[in-house]
């Protein structure tokens, strides 16, 4: 297969936790294995054909994604987009499910202004971290209009893009984020193509990069294999637990 099949979607690969030590779970991926994967990527964007670049995006704005991959990626020429949750800059990950070893914590506000002042871009993971489908229509556009203006008032520059937490949304959810002047909605892949059409939001369907992944692995997504997508949303409904367990609790 060749390795430049076209795409139907923007090819983006997202991460979270770029770090070493115990770690239960599979969102955490070790610099070493890190660092392969971007010099891949780095190597793939090289091309002039700009429509089959790989975009690298960080959810929830972990701490690690300063100390760790920002020096990575600038030693290959990369930028990234890191998607914090505004409520939790400079704190610790109470909004997880930590089983009392996962604690970590998020980029601080000098952090993410020497990220966004080194080319990348700062975008929204919602305020809170909730789930948008347990949450009425008031509470969603609180936490969306919040997120968006304490992060603007952090780095001086508009917020444009928006990561869904959980990837969970409701159509009328869709409509607030792009009420608030998100023009960029960043979400899992879905497997079945979606028909939905909105105002002017455009969406943007991500990859989801764990620490199972090998450089083989990032070739094959990149190759649009069927197998890969398959255990990323299987990997990925296993969020579904989280929710429930943090909304229950």
């Amino acid at each position: 297969m060749c390795l430049h099949k076209k795409h139907s979607y923007p090819l983006i690969f997202t991460y979270h936790s770029i770090a070493s030590g115990f770690h239960i779970g599979l969102n955490v991926i070790h610099p070493d294995r890190f660092r392969k994967h971007v010099q891949f990527i780095a190597n793939i964007n090289h091309s002039p054909h700009k429509n089959q670049h790989i975009s690298i995006t960080f959810d929830d704005g972990y701490e690690s994604v300063y100390t760790n991959a920002f020096p990575i990626m600038e030693e290959n020429g990369l930028k990234g987009i890191v998607f914090p949750i505004s409520g939790y800059i400079g704190k610790t990950n109470d909004w997880d499910v930590t089983f009392g070893v996962n604690k970590t914590m998020h980029l601080t506000k000098s952090q993410l202004i020497t990220l966004s002042e080194h080319g990348w871009e700062i975008g929204s993971h919602s305020h809170s971290h909730r789930s948008f489908s347990w949450m009425n229509n008031n509470e969603i556009k609180y936490d969306v209009v919040t997120s968006k203006l304490i992060i603007e008032e952090i780095t001086g520059k508009e917020v444009v893009s928006f990561c869904l937490p959980f990837g969970d949304y409701t159509r009328k959810a869709i409509e607030i984020i792009e009420d608030a002047g998100f023009i960029y909605l960043f979400m899992q892949l879905p497997l079945l193509k979606m028909a939905v059409k909105f105002k002017k939001i455009k969406l943007q369907f991500c990859r989801s990069i764990y620490s199972t992944d090998s450089v083989k692995s990032l070739q094959n997504k990149y190759q649009n294999i069927n197998g890969e997508h398959l255990k990323e949303y299987f990997i990925h409904s296993f969020s579904n637990a989280t929710v429930l367990v943090k909304e229950i609790l």
